[in-house]
């Protein structure tokens, strides 16, 4: 299931394990957020065989009320490992009634996805999607998602989605299409071309000539976007130097860190395809918890925590998600909540969905 990697993995550039990053993943209302969510989970080998939310098959919106509305109706939170590094991804509805449980998950993600389709109405909604995540500081990946269906150019789609983001909208790749299909992509900071193979990972290829042109300008562009916040790759484009591969990459993960760009990658879910680039640059790009520990205002080293969603179930009682960002929190700690107040740690109030994280 594994690919090769193209770059050295974020733990060994940062010289150790970033521990487990959780991942949300968010859009418009029928975007195809679960699908998405039931690629990685295929492609990442957590489950044998994508389902399908149509067909009621699918990990995730397993719940009656999930499947008899044919959306989701609470969080999906899902663990898997991906070449040696360990996530959780949290899919939040898209239904407007259902986006108070969005933005608490949001809180405690080290990055966001946003999953849309290229469709000028759903611009609204995905304009409110960015906002919260531009307001709250948090890193995120624009997914083009639907490649399938496209009834337009993607050079037309990014201006028409760019109102929607107060940040660039950087195209990573252009698809390659044949008889009107799209059939694989190029990867503008790599420059390599891939083929699509259904639910498995995409191959590579020889740069088609007919997309050469295409392929140029595109990369071109992305490479003005990021030199807007690198004086020194600016100066080499000035110059009419190519950079280094390896500058590049670092320009696209220190400028998404910084919140300066929000890259934009295609593919479709439903077929599983572009779901291994998009796991490859969440893998090499997306903080790590402490960078969110730190956004939050966490102090370091001390044992810390945060519950972002309470459910109440007839059998379970009280059940609390929460992300551990540091220490242990056991079974009749005490903990301060956000009022001040002191309780105590009761089994099942910290329970289900755990991420411990040791930095």
């Amino acid at each position: 299931m594994a690919q090769a990697s193209d770059r050295p993995s974020a733990s060994s550039r940062e010289g150790g394990s970033v521990g487990t990053r959780s991942i949300a993943i968010v859009g418009p209302y029928l975007s195809g957020k679960t699908t998405l969510l039931e690629a990685i989970l295929a492609r990442t080998g957590a489950i044998e065989q994508q389902g399908n939310v149509q067909e009621g098959t699918s990990r995730g919106d397993a719940s009656p009320e999930a499947r008899a509305h044919g959306m989701s109706v609470a969080l999906n939170v899902y663990d898997t490992d991906y070449l040696g590094d360990h996530y959780t991804f949290i899919d939040c509805p898209g239904s407007v009634e259902f986006l108070a449980d969005g933005a608490s998950a949001l809180t405690v993600c080290d990055a966001a996805v946003v999953v849309c389709e290229p469709d000028p109405k759903r611009v609204p909604a995905l304009q409110v999607i960015l906002k919260q995540l531009e307001e709250r500081g948090i890193p995120h990946f624009l997914f083009l998602n639907k490649i399938d269906s496209f009834q337009m150019q993607v050079r037309d789609i990014i201006p028409m989605l760019q109102p929607a983001s107060e940040r660039p909208l950087v195209l990573r790749q252009v698809p390659i299409w044949e008889n009107g299909i799209a059939t694989g992509f190029v990867d503008l900071a790599s420059e390599r071309a891939y083929v699509y193979r259904e639910h498995s990972p995409s191959e590579i290829v020889e740069l088609p000539s007919g997309i050469k042109d295409r392929e140029e300008e595109a990369r071109f562009h992305m490479l003005e976007q990021l030199a807007d916040y690198d004086d020194d790759l600016m100066e080499q484009l000035l110059a009419d130097m190519i950079p280094p591969k390896d500058k590049i990459f670092e320009d696209l993960t220190e400028e998404l860190r910084h919140g300066d760009i929000c890259p934009v990658l295609i593919g479709s879910a439903e077929h599983g395809n572009g779901i291994g680039r998009l796991l490859k640059a969440i893998r090499h790009e997306v903080p790590d918890a402490a960078k969110t520990a730190e956004r939050l205002g966490l102090q370091q080293g001390a044992a810390s925590a945060f519950v972002f969603k309470t459910v109440h179930s007839p059998h379970g009682g009280k059940v609390s998600y929460a992300r551990v960002f540091g220490g242990d929190i056991a079974d009749g700690a005490s903990v301060i909540g956000s009022g001040g107040g002191e309780d105590r740690v009761r089994t099942g109030d910290i329970a289900d969905r755990i991420d411990r994280e040791h930095s």
